[in-house]
């Protein structure tokens, strides 16, 4: 059985990742222009990623 503190590893993979997706997209779209091309789109990617393994988790689990 798992420990009380995984239980919650995916909530917190699922707000890091809807973080990092909502920067990426701010970094891409914002006013800010001196922002490298691959700092927003690996800030895309993680988030995506960590929110896919966050969702999996979820749905295995149930």
């Amino acid at each position: 059985m798992a420990s009380p503190e995984a239980k919650f590893a995916p909530v917190g993979a699922l707000r890091g990742g809807l973080a990092l997706i909502i920067v990426g997209a701010f970094l891409a779209w914002g006013p800010v222009d001196d922002v490298a091309e691959w700092i927003w789109l690996t800030c895309l990617a993680v988030g995506a990623l960590l929110l896919a393994v966050a969702l999996g988790i979820r749905t295995l689990r149930t």
